[in-house]
């Protein structure tokens, strides 16, 4: 099981799974970190409760900890189930709004390299329950490795954004795809992983 103590990290990837013991953060919203909206909403500071987060004492900060992911085919796969993601992480969040599918959301760390990700992973189902939908709310110090792997497997192709801050891919077939990414306001190689934000939506 990977747990990092990092505020840092956690706080700048606005994942949903950041508890202090002091009830300085519950719940944090990966949408009020890195919008669904576009580039205004995405390029906005984070919300206060991030900036308390980083600045709170590591030993104040718990990260609900999480499965070893070496190999991002593992996680943004549709072969999953409910009963697999509830047996893989130790803490899983049903509670979302969306009348058509049931998510499942979890904290998702895969390492320390600058390639590495950090956030919120949430997986939708119908009621068969068949795997409709994967997104990915969070930071990375590159995109590199996330970008050749939906280039790989999933056929996502640069597109133009109208925005030069915000790197967009997408694919239609035979998955539904969209990922965007955003370098942070300031590059800080002392905080590398959340030097570049980034948004992914896969869908059939």
């Amino acid at each position: 099981m990977r747990s990092l103590p990092a505020a840092v990290v956690f706080a700048a990837a606005g994942a949903s799974y950041l508890y202090s013991h002091g009830d300085l953060v519950k719940n944090l919203s990966p949408a009020a970190w890195v919008s669904e909206e576009g580039a205004e909403g995405a390029a906005a500071a984070g919300p206060p409760e991030v900036e308390r987060l980083a600045a709170a004492p590591k030993e104040e900060v718990v990260a609900v900890p999480g499965p070893e992911v070496t190999d991002l085919g593992t996680i943004f796969r549709f072969d999953l189930t409910p009963q697999g993601i509830a047996r893989r992480w130790s803490r899983v969040s049903t509670g979302l709004s969306d009348a058509h599918l049931q998510g499942y959301r979890v904290p998702l760390v895969t390492g320390t390299a600058d390639n590495d990700l950090a956030g919120s992973l949430t997986y939708y189902f119908d009621e068969r329950p068949r795997m409709r939908r994967i997104t990915f709310l969070g930071t990375t110090g590159n995109p590199q490795r996330l970008v050749g792997f939906l280039a790989k497997y999933y056929g996502l192709r640069q597109v133009q954004s109208g925005n030069p801050r915000i790197t967009v891919y997408r694919a239609r077939i035979p998955i539904a795809g969209s990922l965007k990414v955003l370098p942070a306001e300031v590059l800080d190689k002392h905080q590398a992983a959340t030097n570049y934000r980034v948004e992914l939506t896969l869908e059939r």
